[in-house]
């Protein structure tokens, strides 16, 4: 019963703040979109995201970028080994994808996991705490590429994926092998499904959008990784996903594949988007696939 009450809560208070943004779209849209545009940017706490999955402690660095911050950098392996960088998703922290640590390292890597600004242990990024963007996410992968160097793989989650894409389709970062687990979908096209939940008129969910694009310093159509793929300019690569996948439907993946040259699709079925990261099969493939350019 109290579940059922805590879920019929949740339906009134998601209904009244539709209300109250479709009401705020017509006496000020200008405000509105703001405001919807600010909620968009704050980060998510459920506990999905602040899993601890690492076996051990690495050797952890609180290393300096530009704009007087921070990021946390744990490291595991020997320096001589070949790296291998893993990329949280939105909301997410380096210890979320720990669980590969020791594989990678069993089969010979040397692996970094980083916290993006404003996520995990790492400073605040300039919008301040608790609120972020995929810009903000790339922002931090290059900047730490830049003191540690090219990868010779990289293992991301959900937005993780999109942001390590776009880095590597800009130049600003390489690697030879990637895994993508559980990428999420078109951000442009999801934050007009947003705008629609809100009962925004098209002209304010543009508004909405562009000031989305202000806060990550980048269009929203740049997240999209399917056309990230269809450039041809990424590296071979695994695209993993969960059938029962609620947060980033298993389309998603299938799209991706389609416009993947040398991507392959694994399927999985029961993980969902976050258990996925604890699945030993995912690691043995990923580790497989990283390896074959190692």
């Amino acid at each position: 019963m109290a579940t059922r009450t805590a879920r019929i809560g949740a339906r009134i208070a998601r209904a009244s703040t539709a209300a109250a943004y479709w009401a705020g779209a017509r006496l000020a849209p200008r405000t509105a979109a703001r405001s919807a545009a600010k909620l968009w940017c704050r980060l998510p706490r459920n506990a999905g995201r602040r899993q601890d999955n690492r076996r051990g402690p690495g050797c952890l660095e609180m290393v300096p970028i530009p704009g007087d911050r921070h990021l946390a950098v744990e490291t595991w392996g020997e320096d001589s080994a070949p790296l291998v960088y893993l990329v949280h998703g939105w909301g997410g922290w380096r210890g979320q994808l720990g669980a590969f640590v020791g594989p990678l390292v069993e089969a010979g890597f040397r692996v970094l996991a980083f916290d993006s600004m404003s996520h995990g242990e790492s400073d605040p990024g300039p919008h301040g705490p608790n609120h972020s963007s995929g810009g903000e996410m790339i922002d931090s992968l290059e900047a730490v590429a830049a003191i540690y160097g090219p990868a010779a793989g990289v293992i991301a989650h959900s937005l993780g994926c999109a942001t390590s894409a776009r880095a590597l389709v800009n130049g600003t970062f390489h690697a030879d092998r990637l895994c993508f687990v559980a990428p999420s979908p078109d951000m442009a096209a999801i934050a007009r499904i947003y705008g629609r939940t809100l009962a925004f008129p098209e002209r304010v969910i543009d508004l909405m959008i562009a000031d989305m694009a202000a806060w990550a310093k980048r269009p929203m159509g740049s997240f999209d990784l399917t056309a990230m793929a269809a450039t041809g300019a990424l590296p071979p690569g695994l695209l993993v996903h969960d059938v029962r996948d609620k947060e980033s439907r298993y389309r998603t993946a299938e799209e991706i594949h389609a416009a993947w040259e040398g991507g392959d699709l694994m399927t999985t079925e029961g993980y969902g988007h976050h258990r996925i990261l604890l699945a030993p099969l995912v690691h043995a493939a990923c580790v497989a696939m990283i390896a074959g350019a190692a």
